[in-house]
């Protein structure tokens, strides 16, 4: 028997680090990014991943929210089975793809099918989101409601996820700088920054602010005013000591190229950047321009 699922990516268009602290955040799945979770019967608990091939249990410590799912539906099922769980697919690691979030909700959803465990949603994401609390020492739960979407989530801690259906008509790049990301490091970074400051408190308040307003524009199709505000969030987020020195010089590029808005996307420190702009071609032109500070780039409508 066998029993697969198949997950997708996410990119945070604003609310980063302040949703962390119960403001809103809006958030898009990128169906192009996926990793597919198998589980089958096997002689002994094995795990199959592009980077790893070996006993799961004997996985290094990025992948201990992992073991808790495996762990946690095992017991669910009351089962002492030997699994093998193979990930394919690729979403680039610690870029702020939500990959974490993507194998875990993956991981999750495909032993519910193998067990015909018949969990409820609410189990399902709780289950999710506790392996992000081990992966990243605190989570807003944001992606794994996104990464379980197929429309853009508006969320927040207290009332959750809302999709949001609706449209901006504009196009969105998104760079992959080649740098991997830490969300626990940016985390606790900004974390102890705020327990010190009164300047960081205001600025993840502006920040929480800023994702209102950004769905406000969203919804007029104002693209121009969520360019703003994307370039205000940047300052923001610079402020905390998140961005690099690439993540500075693609903003350069991007905003000499036409681009209406721009950002880092995710925890920081590298990662991935994202750029509103009006259509393909203003898209097309920056990313060719970025060539040789980005590994990737992806062009969505949106």
């Amino acid at each position: 028997m066998k029993s697969s699922y198949l997950a997708h990516g996410k990119v945070i268009l604003i609310g980063e680090h302040s949703v962390v602290y119960g403001f809103d955040a809006l958030a898009m799945p990128i169906t192009a990014l996926h990793i597919k979770t198998t589980v089958e019967a096997a002689n002994k608990m094995w795990m199959d991943t592009a980077r790893y091939h070996g006993p799961f249990f004997a996985t290094p410590s990025e992948y201990d929210g992992l073991k808790y799912v495996v762990k946690t539906i095992l017991k669910k099922a009351n089962s002492n089975d030997n699994l093998k769980i193979t990930y394919t697919g690729e979403i680039p690691m610690e870029r702020g793809f939500g990959s974490s979030a993507t194998v875990a909700l993956g991981t999750t959803k495909a032993m519910n099918a193998y067990f015909k465990l018949n969990m409820t949603e609410n189990e399902i994401m709780a289950i999710t989101n506790h392996a992000e609390m081990i992966n990243h020492g605190k989570a807003s739960g944001l992606d794994a409601a996104t990464v379980n979407s197929d429309y853009l989530v508006f969320f927040n801690k207290k009332m959750g996820p809302k999709k949001l259906k609706a449209k901006l008509n504009a196009t969105l790049l998104i760079m992959d700088t080649g740098q991997l990301g830490n969300t626990k490091k940016a985390v606790t970074q900004v974390q102890k920054q705020i327990q010190t400051s009164n300047k960081a408190k205001l600025n993840i308040q502006q920040l929480g602010k800023l994702a209102d307003e950004t769905k406000a524009a969203w919804l007029k199709q104002d693209r121009e005013k969520v360019g703003q505000i994307f370039n205000a969030a940047e300052k923001i987020l610079h402020s905390f000591g998140l961005a690099t020195n690439k993540i500075d010089e693609l903003r350069k590029i991007a905003l000499n190229h036409g681009a209406l808005g721009f950002k880092f996307s995710g925890g920081g420190l590298g990662g991935i950047v994202i750029a509103l702009c009006d259509n393909q071609a203003v898209a097309n032109e920056i990313a060719q321009n970025s060539q040789k500070l980005i590994s990737n780039y992806w062009i969505e409508e949106i």
